[in-house]
C-alpha cells in the first residue's frame, strides 16, 4: 500500500499531466505552463500560492471577452439595433454563458483553491469557473495573441452557447407588459415532439387573451425564453396591438 506521500505524489503527477493536456487543448505552450498555472488558481489561495491568484488575468480576460464579442456580434447580427446588440452581447458574456463554456472544457478539475472552498463545491461554482474562462482567456492573449484568443472564445464559448437559453427574455416581457398594459405573460406548451432523449418543446407566451409569440427549444424553459422573445419583438414593431382595459387583437 502507498504511503500518504506516495499518493499525494501520484495525485500532483496525475494532474501535471493532466494540465499538460488542457495546455495544448487552449493552444499553450509548455514554457507558459506557470501562467496558465495562474490563471487556475483561485484568490482564496492568495497567500499560499508561489505563481499569484487569477484575479488580474481575469480583469484582462473580461476585456478581451467583451471586445471579442462585441465583434462577433456586430459583424453576425446587422439586423440588430444598439439595444439588440447589447442584449445579445450581455447573453454571451455573462456568469451563465461563461460556466457553461467553463464546464463543456471540465474546467473544474484543474482549478487550485483552498480546501474550504472545494469542500463548499467551489469547483463547480458558476462565479469561480467564469473567473477562471475569462483568466484563461487573458493567459491566451499574453502568450499566443489576440488570434489565438479570438480561436478560443468563438471555438470554446460562441459555438457551443445558445443566448437563448441564458437571455432573461421572460423578465423583459413581464416588465414591458406591466409597464404598459399592466398585465403579466402566461406561458402554454403547445408541443413536445422527439424521442425522450431528444426532446424538442414548442411554447406559446399569451396576454389578455391573445397569444403574442411561439418559440422551440430543447427544453420547456427555452421555448419560453424564444416565445417570449418573439413575443418582445412583435410587441415593439406594432405588429400585435394591447389595450390597458384588458384586450387585445
Amino acid at each position: 500500500m502507498p504511503t500518504v506521500t506516495e499518493a499525494g505524489s501520484e495525485r500532483e503527477l496525475d494532474r501535471a499531466t493532466r494540465l499538460d493536456e488542457f495546455a495544448r487543448l487552449v493552444s499553450i505552450e509548455r514554457d507558459d505552463l506557470a501562467l496558465l498555472q495562474r490563471a487556475l488558481t483561485h484568490r482564496s489561495l492568495r497567500d499560499t500560492s508561489d505563481d499569484g491568484d487569477n484575479e488580474r488575468l481575469e480583469f484582462l480576460g473580461d476585456s478581451i471577452l467583451a471586445l471579442l464579442v462585441c465583434e462577433h456580434v456586430y459583424q453576425g447580427h446587422p439586423e440588430l439595433d444598439e439595444g439588440g446588440l447589447t442584449r445579445l452581447k450581455a447573453s454571451y458574456v455573462c456568469e451563465a454563458s461563461l460556466a457553461i463554456a467553463a464546464r463543456r472544457l471540465e474546467l473544474g478539475q484543474f482549478i487550485s483553491l483552498a480546501a474550504s472552498d472545494e469542500a463548499m463545491g467551489g469547483r463547480e461554482r458558476s462565479s469561480i469557473l467564469s473567473d477562471c474562462f475569462e483568466a484563461i482567456l487573458a493567459a491566451i492573449y499574453l502568450c499566443r495573441g489576440l488570434e489565438a484568443a479570438r480561436r478560443f472564445v468563438e471555438e470554446h464559448l460562441l459555438a457551443i452557447v445558445d443566448p437563448d437559453e441564458v437571455a432573461d427574455h421572460k423578465s423583459r416581457l413581464q416588465e414591458l407588459l406591466q409597464d404598459q398594459w399592466r398585465s403579466t405573460p402566461v406561458y402554454k406548451t403547445l408541443e413536445e415532439t422527439g424521442p425522450a432523449h431528444d426532446r424538442m418543446f414548442q411554447a406559446g407566451a399569451y396576454a389578455m387573451g391573445v397569444e403574442l409569440g411561439r418559440g422551440s427549444g430543447t427544453s420547456k424553459k427555452a421555448a419560453e425564453q424564444r416565445a417570449a422573445a418573439m413575443a418582445i419583438k412583435r410587441l415593439r414593431a406594432g405588429e400585435i396591438q394591447l389595450s390597458v382595459d384588458g384586450t387585445g387583437n
